[in-house]
């Protein structure tokens, strides 16, 4: 290595021991009473030994390979065991637990081989030192250590991954880049002295990333799950490291053996060799396969049913991709074999037939099948899920089944699931062939059972949401319509009253005045009601109003029977936010119930008057009464009259309405034979 490079490599060795002599040091304060803690600090103690020799064997001293060797299989045990430590809520069988201590033990078989060796070596038994297992060693710690810091934070809470992350790059980064070095050094038969010279930069920028994690999870809690995501994932990249493994001694050999031609040979077929490697990892099959293989060999169970349940209830409920519930239904049981698409089948509202109600990841389909069908009567019936395959090999399994796999809306069927709920069944899903191969067991069957269940029960609520949802804006119809047939009735019974007395009083001209007035006062009320349909909403329109006005204009209304309502409002104008004709239609219905139950000798006052922060208008009469039961039970209750076919039965509940409708309220004050007194309670303005 020449001058200029040797003082390179120096100076990054040095900021690499530099840093996490720092790390140590504030690590030693915080951690090392919990053991993660304690085995970080170890590391970081390790990592600076490690560096600080690189750092000397250039200035004061020199390494023999042995001591290289003793060095790095140093600094990888202790971050092995550091990352096992991390991982000591891990629960499960022996083999998962040979994921867990598999580097630990890898890296501290290889340090005890070696150093046997060297001793044996320097005793003449053995032609071969330490040196000659460094760098098949160090490949196979450094895949030990990237699988656990995968795992790791794979399946790390989400609470935990905030701090996880950066220690998950930090470390990662210093095991990929010995992956890198010795993996190069297997293929070209010695290590790269520019990239053995980075290495120290390398180890240096990952200890900032190391004390961020720290600050924040400085308590380093056990607890990082792992299920069987942690196979599958550590079983790929241990075939990928064999792999790469087999291709280094492949390569070494082409390049001893091909001549002049050797260096290029060995380069393309190392690159053929990745891209090999990248269409093993992206191949949806091939992982498929891994999967079942570990499912089939390493559990008793083919699934993790808890994954399982969690994936479907988070497929069923999760709507923000605006994917509609039915295609949710859908994806939901075809995720579970892996099934690339299908089609949802719903009984009618009559329930003479099952319809496509939803099609996901395939064309749509229009057919249907009649209840009394084959099909849908038969899995009503047994609730089995059918397999088209087995099927179409031998029907008499099925027994008295007749099915037409073309009518099903998919190329390939596979599967049909039925829906059922309690002891009907709602409608079906068709799947189509799933992308790894299809081998249907009791464990399968007992699966896509329980999730259709829970499928049906997702679609029962979405229908009877559906139908709530329809019948408020019935019953908000209802309500607009019973107001408007209530101001009819009043109406009404204002010209019938004018028709009635003008075969008495046709010829005086007081009375003519007065019939015109009511007929306009009737005219300007249709008005508003054609209005109040027009806008198809019954939310008052708020505006401020001056409650003396409104009550003299209520109060003259009512004049055309006995007894007359008297009205004191005084002489201060009193305003308030409302919908000034509701609040007058209110005050006009509260005064009519009056003189319904006040004899043409009784007396009902209307007065307005300011209590605290609220107006309050009080009409008050000396009437028949009510007694405590139907103040409480019948008064506010719609369409509940004591006037038989002559009332509604809402003019109270829309006195009540419309005062909450403006944030106020109704007090009612009744004795039988004393008469009562209703207070309207309003906010101020």
């Amino acid at each position: 290595m020449s001058a200029s490079g040797l003082v390179f490599a120096t100076a990054g060795y040095g900021l690499a021991g530099a840093a996490f002599l720092f790390l140590f040091l504030s690590l030693l304060t915080s951690l090392r009473k919990r053991p993660q803690g304690f085995l970080l600090v170890a590391a970081a103690a390790v990592t600076v030994v490690w560096a600080g020799s690189f750092v000397g064997d250039s200035t004061l001293f020199m390494l023999t390979p042995f001591h290289i060797f003793v060095l790095e299989l140093a600094v990888d045990v202790t971050w092995l065991m550091f990352l096992s430590g991390l991982m000591s809520g891990a629960v499960g069988s022996s083999r998962i637990q040979v994921v867990r201590y598999g580097g630990v033990l890898i890296a501290a078989g290889i340090l005890v081989v070696g150093i046997g060796l060297e001793i044996a070596f320097r005793n003449g038994y053995v032609a071969v030192g330490a040196s000659r297992i460094l760098v098949i060693g160090s490949v196979l710690t450094a895949l030990a250590a990237l699988i656990s810091v995968e795992q790791i934070y794979r399946n790390a809470r989400e609470s935990q991954r905030t701090g996880l992350k950066f220690l998950c790059l930090g470390v990662g980064a210093i095991f990929a880049f010995d992956l890198f070095l010795y993996s190069n050094a297997m293929l070209f038969g010695e290590i790269s002295q520019l990239f053995w010279s980075a290495r120290g930069y390398v180890v240096a920028l990952s200890a900032p990333l190391v004390a961020i994690a720290i600050s924040r999870s400085p308590s380093w809690s056990a607890g990082v799950f792992v299920s069987r995501q942690i196979v599958f994932y550590t079983a790929t990249v241990i075939a990928a490291g064999v792999y790469l493994t087999v291709i280094g001694f492949a390569g070494y050999y082409i390049k001893s053996f091909s001549g002049m031609w050797g260096p290029v040979a060995q380069v393309v077929f190392f690159s053929a060799s990745i891209i090999a490697l990248f269409v093993f990892l992206f191949s949806d099959s091939t992982r498929n396969r891994l999967r079942v293989f570990i499912s089939k060999h390493f559990y008793q169970s083919k699934y993790d049913y808890r994954v399982e349940w969690l994936r479907l209830s988070d497929t069923l409920t999760s709507s923000g991709d605006g994917m509609p519930l039915k295609k949710r239904a859908i994806q939901a049981l075809a995720q579970i074999i892996d099934s690339p698409s299908g089609v949802l089948w719903l009984i009618s509202a009559d329930g003479e037939e099952y319809r496509a109600a939803s099609n996901w990841n395939t064309s749509e389909h229009s057919g249907n099948f009649m209840s009394a069908d084959s099909l849908p009567e038969f899995m009503r019936r047994t609730e089995w899920i059918i397999e088209i395959s087995e099927y179409l090999a031998d029907p008499s399994h099925y027994r008295s089944l007749q099915l037409d796999a073309d009518s099903l809306g998919l190329k390939n069927p596979a599967l049909l699931i039925p829906l059922c709920s309690d002891a009907d069944m709602i409608g079906f899903v068709a799947l189509s062939t799933p992308v790894s191969e299809l081998d249907l067991n009791y464990e399968d069957r007992d699966l896509l059972k329980a999730a259709g269940k829970q499928v049906a029960s997702y679609l029962m609520q979405d229908q009877a949401t559906e139908l709530l949802a329809q019948g408020r804006q019935f019953e908000a119809f209802n309500k607009l319509t019973a107001y408007i047939m209530h101001d009819l009735k009043n109406i009404i019974a204002q010209q019938s009253l004018v028709v009635e007395n003008a075969k008495k009083h046709k010829h005086n001209p007081a009375f003519v005045d007065d019939a015109i007035a009511t007929i306009d006062g009737g005219v300007a009320r249709m008005r508003r009601v054609i209005e109040q349909l027009q806008q198809r909403s019954s939310e008052p329109a708020m505006i401020r109003a001056e409650l003396g006005t409104i009550i003299l204009k209520a109060v003259s209304q009512c004049a055309d029977r006995d007894p007359a309502a008297t009205a004191h409002v005084g002489d201060d104008r009193i305003w308030v936010r409302a919908d000034p004709e509701r609040l007058q239609t209110a005050v006009y219905h509260a005064i009519r119930n009056a003189q319904d139950a006040t004899g043409a000798g009784g007396a009902i006052s209307v007065t307005l008057s300011v209590a605290a922060d609220a107006s309050q208008i009080v009409i008050k009469d000396n009437g028949c009464g009510m007694d405590e039961a139907f103040l409480r039970e019948r008064l506010f209750k719609p369409f509940d009259s004591t006037k038989g076919t002559q009332g509604m039965g809402i003019g109270a509940y829309q006195i009540r309405e419309t005062l909450r409708s403006i944030g106020g309220s109704v007090k009612i004050e009744s004795c039988v034979g004393r008469g009562t007194t209703v207070t309207l309670l309003l906010n101020k303005v």
